[in-house]
């Protein structure tokens, strides 16, 4: 494999926002509506609506972020430059756990969903579901060695089938069965329900930070990063507005048949026959893909840049001569989800259940997007005044007094959710089993790392200075950093 520094901008506005729809809607939103019905009531939607405000705090930053610093592996690069090399490294080193354990529950869940549209018996579902997850992470690491603009398509055509096709269809087929009397009361447990819903429901928004990880792959950053942040945070608002608000509109609140997912109310009012049913879930595996597809994409840049400043073996900092994208990182990443899947399907799979595993897998992919979230909040204290340049350049330039303002908010409400996570015990057990040991070994590792650079005469105070190799102020191209 040869190695070339340049990374190409393939990435057009439509695939940014499809990224960022893909890498955003997952498979919750065909299970929470149905679980939380009963407990927040008709007006469920409202919960959808209210979720979002957080979450635009912190997309204000990432689409300064974005457009100010339109490099790869952008979450590493503004982590470190911000809180120097052992913060650099330990952002990477948690990615590096949050895509694995997305990557493996994620794929877990599509080999589910495929396992009940062909009816694998119980018995063997769990070996049926693991060889089709680990078959499932090989394609999609393959499907990501391509040029970006084609691994950009595949995800544009994904997000509209998987994720957005399916929905209009749910949507669609469920206004004939749509009674307003199930919405008197709105409200049958109060306004309190709908407000800690809100809370639940704000982790449907995740996800869409990575843009600023494929920056350096966007063309023309400064001004399609924010626009695709503001066409895609509306867009998932309605979708999952009105898809909640159906589910409510066919489905009683205070119906005594307990419900798990949105395809059971599916089959239980009748309102698609069989084969369409059939056809609903494979579309809904599909939307699983198309959030597997830019978890590789974006967070294996992270990866590359960290390589290219050697807070990790410079192996890691290569990128395919022909196709220009870092396969070593993605690897990496293949290698540690396929871990995570092996370790945890089958030691908690039959306790739990699939379904359930997976989702305690995605709460440790929460608790660390969470935490990333914060230094990113924090970075427009201090990037504007370190690299002046670069924020003089910003596509999208708030007053320095709003982008602090949407800094101390976003960073606190990201802190205020994951202290939240660990209201729930078996998601807290989860988090503080993985997550806690992990980051105190990559603790150990940097250390090594640092000694073993110091030894070559490499000062990560320095590296941590300017930007990244290949990093430049002119947006169609590589070229030597400015700081």
């Amino acid at each position: 494999m040869a190695e070339d520094k340049e990374l190409k901008r393939g990435l057009s506005l439509p695939m940014a926002v499809f990224i960022i729809i893909g890498m955003v809607i997952g498979s919750s939103i065909w299970v929470s509506p149905a679980t939380e019905l009963s407990k927040i009531g008709p007006g469920m939607f409202i919960s959808y609506i209210v979720a979002v405000i957080p979450a635009v705090f912190v997309a204000y930053i990432v689409a300064y972020i974005g457009s100010a610093f339109p490099v790869a592996g952008g979450t590493y690069v503004v982590a470190s430059r911000l809180t120097g090399g052992f913060g650099g490294f330990m952002t990477v080193w948690l990615v590096i756990l949050a895509v694995g354990a997305a990557l493996s529950f994620l794929a877990a869940t599509f080999g589910l969903f495929l396992a009940q549209v062909i009816g694998i018996p119980e018995q063997f579902e769990l070996i049926f579901v693991i060889l089709i997850a680990v078959l499932v992470l090989i394609v999609f690491c393959l499907l990501n060695w391509i040029k970006i603009h084609l691994s950009g398509l595949i995800e544009l055509i994904l997000t509209i089938v998987g994720d957005i096709l399916v929905m209009i269809i749910f949507i669609i087929a469920a206004i004939p069965h749509f009674s307003p009397s199930n919405f008197d009361p709105i409200f049958p447990n109060g306004i309190p329900p709908v407000l800690f819903g809100a809370l639940t429901f704000f982790f449907a928004y995740v996800g869409f930070t990575l843009i600023i990880d494929v920056a350096g792959e966007v063309k023309n950053p400064k001004r399609n990063i924010p626009l695709a942040l503001i066409i895609s945070l509306p867009i998932l608002t309605l979708l999952y507005a009105l898809q909640s608000l159906m589910v409510a509109g066919i489905h009683p609140w205070d119906d005594p048949e307990p419900v798990e997912t949105v395809i059971e109310i599916i089959i239980y009012q009748g309102i698609l026959p069989h084969e369409m049913t059939v056809f609903i879930t494979i579309l809904i595996a599909i939307a699983i893909a198309s959030t597997l597809h830019p978890s590789y994409m974006a967070y294996s840049r992270d990866i590359l840049m960290a390589g290219r400043d050697q807070m990790f073996p410079k192996v890691f900092g290569k990128v395919h001569k022909k196709y220009k994208t870092p396969i070593p990182a993605l690897i990496l990443l293949l290698c540690v989800g396929v871990a995570i899947l092996l370790i945890f399907i089958p030691l908690l799979g039959p306790e739990y259940g699939i379904g359930t595993t997976a989702v305690l897998l995605s709460a440790v992919v929460a608790t660390v997007v969470l935490i990333l979230q914060i230094p990113l909040c924090i970075a427009v204290f201090v990037l504007p005044k370190k690299f002046p340049k670069w924020h003089e350049k910003s596509g999208f330039k708030p007053s320095i007094r709003s982008l602090k303002v949407m800094g101390i908010i976003g960073a606190i409400v990201s802190f205020i959710f994951l202290l939240l996570l660990f209201t729930e015990p078996d998601a807290g057990l989860i988090i503080a089993l993985i997550v806690f040991p992990f980051a105190g070994v990559g603790a150990i590792v940097y250390l090594i790392r640092k000694a073993v650079l110091k030894k070559r005469g490499i000062n990560i105070k320095e590296i941590m200075k300017t930007l990244p190799e290949s990093v430049s102020l002119d947006e169609e191209g590589p070229g030597k950093a400015e700081a």
